[in-house]
């Protein structure tokens, strides 16, 4: 191996440390593990409690879809709201187990990085909110169906049903693919970030500049 060989070899190693060291001293300014501990310890309680809530309200939507069976659009409507309530049940679960590896023995930057996958979890309902949006009406129908004993699906033109249906169908795709591309993994993208920051908070922020930086390291 050439001297020159060498020398890049050790650079690159230099750089490598250097970054692990930044790494390492930033976590270290922004963490106080005691704090943290207690931290995580009462957003696994919220966690708790969202699952509870969201377990009783896939049971809820399971009644409802079972005893609307045999009016399709009803059926149909209820299954939509259940799918998504069942998405953010397990959005909140995958959450608590999250919280339960957190090992605040391991090193700074790998509880760091538990953390702020914790704290992005704001935008998982940011996503639903989208995603929900070309078929909102199946909260409505289910909602005015249950609270007002009103079937609006009888009160509506059945072309503009159909014409609808259609034109928020051919919205699903684009609406995952722009879904898809809202991730901290694509915070160099100038519109993504710019999209997540309108609306998400300082610290969901933060959270996933933190891990974009984690996975330049990492790679």
């Amino acid at each position: 191996m050439e001297a020159r060989e060498l020398k890049k070899i050790l650079a690159a190693y230099d750089t490598k440390l250097d970054e692990k060291l930044s790494l390492n001293v930033a976590s270290l300014k922004s963490i106080n593990l005691d704090k943290s501990e207690r931290s995580t310890q009462s957003i696994l309680k919220y966690r708790i409690i969202e699952i509870v809530i969201f377990s009783l309200l896939a049971i809820f939507i399971g009644n409802y879809i079972a005893r609307n069976w045999s009016q399709t659009h009803l059926a149909m409507s209820g299954i939509i709201v259940g799918v998504f309530t069942l998405i953010a049940l397990s959005g909140s679960i995958g959450q608590v187990t999250l919280l339960q590896q957190i090992d605040f023995a391991k090193p700074t930057v790998d509880i760091r990085k538990k953390i702020e996958l914790v704290n992005t979890h704001g935008l998982l309902f940011i996503k639903l909110m989208f995603l929900s949006t070309p078929i909102w009406w199946s909260y409505v129908v289910v909602g005015s169906d249950y609270l007002f004993n009103i079937d609006l699906y009888n009160n509506m033109d059945s072309n503009f049903v159909l014409k609808y249906l259609i034109i928020n169908s051919l919205l699903i795709i684009p609406m995952v693919w722009f879904l898809n591309k809202l991730t901290y993994k694509n915070l160099n993208v100038k519109w993504v970030r710019k999209t997540i920051g309108f609306f998400v908070g300082t610290k969901t922020m933060k959270a996933l500049e933190f891990l974009k930086d984690i996975e330049e390291f990492e790679r």
